[in-house]
């Protein structure tokens, strides 16, 4: 995977150049570990209701992918501090207008303020978590420390987590039964990403593997945000679980995720439980 520099006005990015890794299978459940490159490129507290919306879910996806706006990859906010509450709330009033223009929904809501406290892997498990939880699907209840080592491997070489590491049992004896993972270059943070992942995946998006010829890779990202990697089916009728990983390397501005679906028992290497995350959000 190679990667070039390009710019405009004050803000710059970086685009890799995508390639699409190989199908991983799992007992019953194929899923799809994309690559996505970035090239294109909110302002009070966020108050939009918490409760679940309708949106749209897999295998359903938006009827086409929205470029931000406001265009915070164009940003002075985010050029100079990515990280800022600037930035984040550009990047947040991005997600707001294309849920509307999609999806009829209403934006996220927490407090930016305790949101931009937490670790990088933790908004993005975060963030994750609101795009499922706000169409009414299950959350990844635990961010797990050996799927965040994982996913940092694959940040760290501008690349999807390598699937392969994962085990079959993860801490605590869950039983591994499906894989998903995201990555993403040069979106500044993870609301950023999120924005790519979600909003801006389809045709004629920076999803470089989505083309006319190959509309199977289209919407690949946000269909593993929004997944079932996992079900009590799956399980024999037993309890059934999702863990997550993140990782984000600074120098590069890589970000990634890794969905695990396992049976039995979620991830017990805890770094941050989804019912922790929503106190100190203030998500109810």
């Amino acid at each position: 995977m190679t990667s070039a520099d390009s710019s405009a006005g004050s803000a710059q990015w970086r685009i890799p150049v995508c390639r699409l890794p190989s199908v991983a299978l799992l007992t019953a459940i194929a899923v799809l570990a994309l690559c996505w490159t970035g090239s294109a490129g909110a302002d009070a507290e966020v108050s939009h209701p918490a409760v679940p919306q309708t949106g749209i879910v897999p295998p359903k996806n938006p009827s086409r992918s929205v470029a931000p706006s406001p265009d915070f990859l164009t940003s002075s906010a985010c050029a100079s501090s990515s990280d800022g509450r600037a930035c984040n709330q550009r990047a947040l009033k991005a997600i707001a207008h294309a849920r509307k223009v999609l999806e009829s929904m209403s934006g996220m809501s927490f407090s930016l303020a305790a949101y931009l406290k937490l670790t990088r892997a933790e908004q993005l498990f975060v963030t994750a978590d609101l795009e499922r939880t706000n169409r009414g699907l299950p959350p990844a209840t635990v961010l797990s420390k050996s799927l965040n080592k994982i996913a940092l491997v694959g940040a760290q070489k501008d690349e999807d987590p390598p699937l392969s590491q994962v085990p079959a049992t993860l801490p605590g004896g869950g039983k591994v039964v499906g894989l998903g993972s995201n990555w993403a270059g040069g979106w500044f943070n993870a609301l950023g990403a999120d924005y790519g992942w979600m909003y801006d995946d389809g045709l004629k998006s920076p999803n470089k593997a989505c083309t006319k010829s190959n509309e199977s890779a289209c919407w690949g990202h946000r269909d593993n945000i929004l997944g079932t990697f996992s079900s009590a089916p799956a399980c024999d009728g037993g309890a059934s679980a999702l863990g997550m990983g993140a990782g984000y390397a600074a120098a590069s501005d890589s970000q990634t995720e890794l969905f695990a679906g396992v049976c039995g028992k979620a991830p017990t290497d805890v770094v941050l439980t989804w019912a922790r995350a929503k106190k100190l959000l203030g998500i109810k």
